[in-house]
């Protein structure tokens, strides 16, 4: 008999100030847990970058990407970059992707997905590309999708989920996995697949509706793991999981 035990240990209190609406994205090579601006207490946007490693934060640049908060990062595994897109400075919705190979950050393209906040993003291993879906700014909610490969955005798709922010997505290896979001009317409970070249829409009996939840995949059990958002009336503190079989 195997006993689990799960114990959640406090292990810094210094390091990074007081934020939210940051990022952060784990680079494999390094080992090293990357950090990306935010919004302070008082809603003032930062730029600051620092890594966790050895139970320890350090702060390692504070040029690069202009401030901001709600952007989205993730960690490209073949070039060994982490990859930042867009976000909110409080006035500015960006379109700005940049990318930290470690030691410092280089703007690599300004033009791709129109200014927005609060996209969904993962990176596809397979394909050696990110794969970006919707967000929104001051007016619209979007609901295209977009590839990033050698630094170069294309759009792939603009039919699937329809205008959706603050919705969360994984990669499983094989294909992508969107749940829930807003699109400034309803908040949604809508699962979609996306194998590469479109999206499908899934069984929609599972979480109730909800945004602003978060989503990784369990590559040991093969299941993706969600946990809480907010319905749009109360937060949600549920936890589910999905499992695909072929």
């Amino acid at each position: 008999m195997v006993i689990e035990l799960w114990r959640w240990v406090q292990k810094q209190d210094m390091g990074p100030s007081p934020r939210y609406a940051f990022s952060m994205a784990f680079d494999s090579a390094s080992r090293k847990t990357i950090l990306f601006g935010g919004a302070s207490i008082n809603g003032e946007p930062l730029n600051d970058t620092w890594e966790w490693i050895d139970q320890v934060w350090t702060q390692v640049a504070d040029t690069g990407p202009s401030p901001r908060g709600f952007h989205t990062m993730r960690y490209d595994s073949h070039r060994h970059k982490t990859i930042l897109f867009g976000g909110y400075d409080g006035s500015i919705y960006k379109a700005d992707t940049w990318e930290w190979d470690g030691t410092e950050w280089k703007q690599v393209a300004d033009t791709g997905p129109s200014n927005r906040a609060s996209p969904s993003m993962v990176y596809d291993s397979s394909k050696k590309e990110m794969l970006l879906f919707g967000g929104a700014n001051q007016t619209d909610y979007f609901g295209d999708t977009w590839t990033l490969k050698n630094n170069a955005w294309a759009k792939v798709q603009d039919m699937g989920p329809g205008p959706l922010a603050f919705a969360d997505m994984v990669h499983t290896g094989s294909r992508a996995v969107l749940f829930g979001g807003y699109n400034q009317i309803i908040v949604n409970h809508d699962t979609w697949d996306w194998k590469g070249s479109l999206w499908t829409q899934r069984q929609n009996m599972g979480p109730t509706i909800r945004a602003f939840h978060s989503m990784t995949y369990d590559s040991e059990r093969n299941c993706i793991v969600m946990f809480g958002g907010y319905d749009g009336n109360i937060p949600l503190n549920d936890t589910w999981e999905l499992t695909i079989t072929q």
